[in-house]
């Protein structure tokens, strides 16, 4: 069962490498990468808002261990958290086991207490484990709480916003450089200054527009065509906005309503 399972996030997107944060605000990140390269750190936690470039960032890092000769596996619990929990058994053999959406264990004790038992045998197995997780440790509402004093003894850093453009900059040279794409400068100007800062949705803007380009030489790229692009990149990037604003709104909402749950619950103080 376990193994017909696995087959569900095997793969590492080998479209990830570590070049792709070279911007300024991901050197301590890719500093204390290089301590898990050296095993000089076991655990490494990295958390942050969605669409920010963690699981981009964990696909890069196991793909740096492999081209290092070393086994990795990348896994989201997102895709996992409905299948059979006996899916995180035996991943000690891997080098690296790195584990995305954490959050969503909220959900299931039974699966916080198989993620407590794989950080238990992977110590004992001095593998190392690499954690991604919309919120710090400190801030997961988990019932175990063993689980949560584990993940709280890995170094935790939080991924930057977005917001910093030389971070989007050179993440967008390092993958149209490893893709191979060339655009017209005014597309890559007008993505880098007026597009979606957050990461996750640049490069869903990017994927959005390549199709565009993909039969046409850089002499048949048109004014037209052009126009096109960049219109499109507006258009997602206001689609990404909203997604935003509702996501926040959802947030807001669901805060609200657990501190309603709370007071109500709350002991009469006589």
């Amino acid at each position: 069962m376990a193994e017909a399972q696995l087959s569900l996030n095997l793969d590492i997107k080998h479209d990830a490498s570590l070049s792709d944060f070279a911007g300024p605000g991901w050197m301590s990140i890719i500093d204390a990468v290089r301590q898990l390269h050296v095993g000089l750190i076991g655990q490494l936690y990295l958390f942050g808002s969605p669409a920010t470039g963690k699981s981009h960032l964990l696909s890069a890092i196991c793909e740096s261990f492999i081209e290092m000769d070393k086994s990795a596996i990348c896994l989201s619990l997102n895709e996992l958290i409905h299948t059979d929990v006996n899916v995180l058994s035996s991943l000690e053999n891997f080098s690296l086991i790195a584990i995305d959406d954490l959050e969503v264990l909220e959900q299931s004790s039974q699966w916080q207490e198989a993620l407590f038992h794989l950080i238990n045998r992977s110590r004992e197995g001095q593998r190392q484990l690499l954690f991604a997780s919309n919120k710090p440790a400190t801030e997961l509402p988990f019932q175990l709480r063993d689980l949560l004093t584990r993940l709280a003894q890995a170094p935790a850093f939080k991924v930057p916003t977005g917001h910093d453009l030389a971070d989007r900059q050179a993440l967008l040279q390092s993958i149209l450089r490893r893709r191979g794409w060339q655009f017209d400068e005014r597309i890559i100007n007008h993505l880098l200054t007026e597009g979606p800062h957050r990461i996750g949705a640049m490069m869903e803007v990017l994927n959005y527009i390549q199709p565009m380009f993909s039969n046409l030489g850089r002499s048949n790229i048109s004014k037209a065509v052009i126009s096109d692009a960049l219109r499109t990149i507006d258009e997602q990037t206001l689609a990404a906005e909203l997604a935003d604003i509702a996501q926040e709104t959802q947030v807001d909402n669901d805060a609200a309503d657990q501190d309603q749950h709370t007071q109500h619950t709350m002991p009469l103080d006589f």
